[in-house]
């Protein structure tokens, strides 16, 4: 009977532990910030699609302008997609600072604002790879810029999930790592893989191999039945 009162007991002063840690809004703007960015990687995506990447051949001006006073009449053609992509990721830019400070203020553990930091720094990174690849006209960075996209998207997502309640509740109770050491082996080598792959993706993107192989699920067929 103690027992079970011990364990009521413990039960709720770790909710009421979760609750006072739990920022509502916090988890929130980090999800914001996840769909900013899911939404920046998609207009990137159109860029590339629409080989319009040096629309606009100037960087950080647009056409000599500011780049967030060009006038909105000139936002035609390629010029549109590439010019949005810019302030798209200005904007992610100023909510990801947002969010650092916000998690350094307002989040206990360390390493969460540590994560935060290294946001910003990322996002920092991606402005100037994306700046770099039309000053340089080389796709090979273009490759990176969209390597280092899916890699920041994939830490904001964690640190939105290291935000919610859940997170927080788990995080108050005690678990024997060792029983989860095959999940965790697994989970990583998924995570590899579908890297792996997103890498690869973006090199042939980058290097315009899209179309290298026309047939799908067959490789190749049409040339083997044209040769017999």
């Amino acid at each position: 009977m103690s027992a079970g009162i011990s364990m009521g007991q413990s039960t709720s002063a770790n909710s009421a532990v979760t609750d006072r840690r739990y920022r509502k809004w916090l988890n929130r703007f980090s999800w914001l910030t996840c769909v900013a960015t899911l939404l920046l990687i998609c207009s990137g995506g159109m860029v590339t699609s629409k080989n319009v990447g040096l629309a606009v051949p100037d960087w950080p001006t647009t056409f000599g302008y500011n780049m967030f006073l060009f006038p909105i009449s000139k936002w035609v053609g390629g010029i549109l997609f590439e010019h949005t992509h810019r302030l798209m990721g200005s904007l992610v830019g100023f909510l990801t600072i947002i969010l650092a400070v916000w998690l350094w203020l307002g989040d206990h553990r360390r390493w969460v604002r540590n994560l935060g930091v290294i946001a910003v720094v990322g996002v920092i990174l991606q402005g100037i790879l994306g700046g770099l690849r039309v000053t340089m006209m080389k796709d090979q960075i273009g490759i990176f810029h969209a390597c280092v996209a899916q890699a920041f998207l994939g830490l904001l997502v964690f640190i939105a999930l290291a935000t919610t309640k859940l997170w927080l509740s788990i995080e108050n109770r005690h678990f024997d790592l060792q029983k989860f050491s095959a999940i965790k082996a697994l989970a990583i080598a998924i995570t590899m893989a579908i890297y792996v792959q997103l890498a690869l993706g973006a090199t042939m993107r980058h290097q315009h191999r899209d179309l290298a192989i026309l047939d799908f699920p067959t490789r190749g067929a049409a040339r083997v039945r044209c040769r017999t």
